[in-house]
């Protein structure tokens, strides 16, 4: 398949912010995004049933016609891990399920499949496993993304090191700049730039694009 799943070395390091950045350059160029979030925790109640902000986002972002449910199939009210917050609404998913719910509908020949994970590469999913083994079974190449701040070396290598081990194409990682004003004697590009052998993108704090060349070979 012709995609990218988006994966994160935590939670709230910006999967959302650039995927959604991701899905709507790719969608200007005419490309036909499917955007999937197809399990979310810490979602609102409305009159609608519970709301996924994040796939809500996606969806937007990638203007895809069809219904949210095909986005998002697997909610949770709870904040915690999408796999104990369905064991706390007595629900049960599984990595088929999940993995069957990304590739519903998609044409191959001429869609572009972008997942988006729930929270860090290795954090529960489903009763029967992580972020690591959806990103294994649908096979698409995945984009990393981190908070550039002190500390996102350990967790980059760490999480670098898991892919390799599954056989998974990593694509590029992300640092991403959150704070306004990060410390200014630190520099994880240039450390992480001599530790891997990948692109990797600096993205500004609050920045409203993406730099899309290194994810061209993707389109």
């Amino acid at each position: 398949m012709n995609g990218l799943f988006i994966s994160g070395t935590d939670t709230n390091v910006g999967k959302t912010y650039i995927a959604c950045l991701i899905a709507a350059e790719l969608k200007s160029r005419g490309v036909n995004v499917i955007p999937r979030k197809p399990v979310e925790s810490g979602c609102s109640y409305s009159t609608d049933g519970l709301i996924p902000s994040d796939a809500s986002a996606l969806k937007k972002a990638a203007q895809y016609s069809a219904s949210l449910q095909q986005v998002c199939p697997f909610r949770f009210a709870q904040p915690v891990s999408p796999e104990r917050a369905a064991r706390l609404s007595k629900q049960s998913i599984t990595i088929q399920q999940v993995t069957e719910a990304c590739i519903k509908n998609i044409e191959e020949d001429k869609d572009f499949l972008l997942v988006e994970g729930a929270g860090g590469f290795y954090s529960p999913l489903c009763d029967d496993g992580l972020n690591a083994d959806l990103a294994q079974a649908l096979g698409l190449p995945i984009l990393l993304i981190t908070e550039d701040k002190i500390g996102c070396i350990n967790q980059v290598l760490l999480t670098v090191e898991a892919m390799r081990n599954r056989n998974l194409q990593l694509h590029a990682l992300v640092l991403n700049q959150l704070e306004e004003e990060p410390e200014t004697s630190m520099d994880n590009f240039e450390d992480l730039s001599r530790r891997l052998n990948i692109p990797i993108i600096r993205h500004a704090c609050n920045s409203s694009k993406i730099d899309l060349q290194l994810l061209e070979a993707l389109i």
